[in-house]
């Protein structure tokens, strides 16, 4: 009939999208990887799209054009774990009209977010793909703090599909910790190295270098007082150290460098969105944080030729530098991470499986195996 509106053709399943929720583009390693693993999904044709809060961020520029970005409504007060719960409704509208294949959660705080939204929304059919992108339970938490967040963590991954862990470490360790939900944990591969950065390392060679480097949030977490003290130890031999980062600390640390001695041989130099030509020109990387998921950093290094040096702070990080035969410095043990730095100068090769270790962590090798757990589904 005349001005009848035709109903549209359904979407097909290829045509639905598949959905990152990510609060912001900010600083930090899971929005990082949430925006590679969306761009490299839009390279390939697949209907990729970014959820976010907010658009500005110091890794906004990153995202490609051929990925579509929705805004997800979000109070203006609060913290972020409690705006991104209060999102519940408005991403249950937004699951209701787009209809995704799936939504892959960037961590830990928007795991219950998706998860209590597809169920509001009663869309069965989008799959929640959960992941655990720092430490369930920490050092710095008592036991009782622990144990209840153990169980929201269970719980919030009851009303999932998946649940993916950065290290099989990980997986096994919340198996044991959440017998009931064992079944919903994977191993996952992160998208942590570019092609720029093993181009690089492929054509590096061993120099008699001391440049030292440093990559991370001037925050609690990362414990940079710890790096500062080690690098006092050892002021009788050359070096220099490049801190890349910002965060509440960073005056405390400048002090503390100061203080030490050695502040003429440390250099803040701020966040960088890529920091690929900076371990172009550095020797070895140092990581000397309390805890981590699997952190990007030491991966990014090792692609670009350098050496590592790092504390026991993630147990799938040991299990990965492995094959490099290193020893791991006790967190917080200033006199071992400098013992360790201080080995790794004298060394007169770079590690030979460096560069292998981390192609297993190359963008395409992790959308490979991001897919290939969702195809699972």
């Amino acid at each position: 009939m005349p001005g009848k509106r035709m109903p549209k053709a359904p979407m097909s399943d290829n045509q639905r999208p598949i959905v990152h929720f990510l609060f912001e583009p900010a600083n930090g390693g899971l929005d990082r990887v949430a925006i590679l693993l969306a761009n490299e999904m839009a390279a390939r044709g697949l209907p990729a799209e970014l959820w976010l809060s907010k658009r500005e961020g110091l890794l906004a520029d990153l995202i490609s054009d051929k990925v579509t970005v929705r805004m997800v409504p979000t109070i203006g007060f609060g913290s972020r774990g409690f705006k991104l719960f209060a999102q519940t409704p408005a991403l249950a509208r937004m699951i209701r009209k787009y209809r995704p294949q799936a939504i892959f959660s960037a961590g830990n705080q928007s795991n219950l977010s998706i998860a209590c939204a597809r169920k509001l929304a009663g869309a069965q059919s989008t799959k929640i793909i959960q992941k655990i992108t720092n430490p369930v339970v920490r050092p710095t938490m008592g036991r009782l703090r622990g144990a209840l967040r153990a169980q929201r963590f269970r719980l919030t991954a009851a009303l999932g599909d998946l649940c993916l862990t950065l290290s099989e470490a990980d997986q096994r360790a919340y198996a044991r910790m959440m017998p009931t939900v064992a079944d919903r944990f994977r191993a996952v591969r992160n998208p942590y190295v570019t092609e720029r950065m093993l181009e690089t390392g492929a054509g590096r060679t061993k120099e008699t270098g001391n440049m030292l480097l440093s990559v991370g949030r001037f925050e609690y977490q990362k414990d940079h007082a710890t790096l500062l003290r080690a690098l006092a130890r050892i002021r009788d031999i050359p070096w220099h150290m490049r801190l890349l980062g910002n965060g509440s600390l960073e005056g405390e640390l400048r002090e503390q460098a100061v203080q030490l001695g050695i502040a003429d041989r440390v250099s803040f130099e701020g966040f960088q969105p890529d920091p690929t030509a900076i371990y172009a020109q550095s020797d070895i990387l140092v990581l000397s944080s309390r805890w981590e998921g699997l952190p990007a950093v030491p991966l990014e290094a090792l692609a670009c030729g350098c050496d590592v040096v790092t504390t026991a702070c993630a147990e799938g990080l040991t299990d990965v530098l492995a094959p490099l035969g290193r020893d791991i410095a006790p967190i917080g043990d200033d006199a071992a991470l400098a013992a360790g730095i201080k080995a790794a100068l004298e060394r007169s090769t770079r590690p030979a499986q460096g560069r292998a270790i981390a192609e297993r962590y190359s963008i395409s090798s992790s959308v490979d195996h991001h897919l290939e757990l969702l195809g699972q589904l």
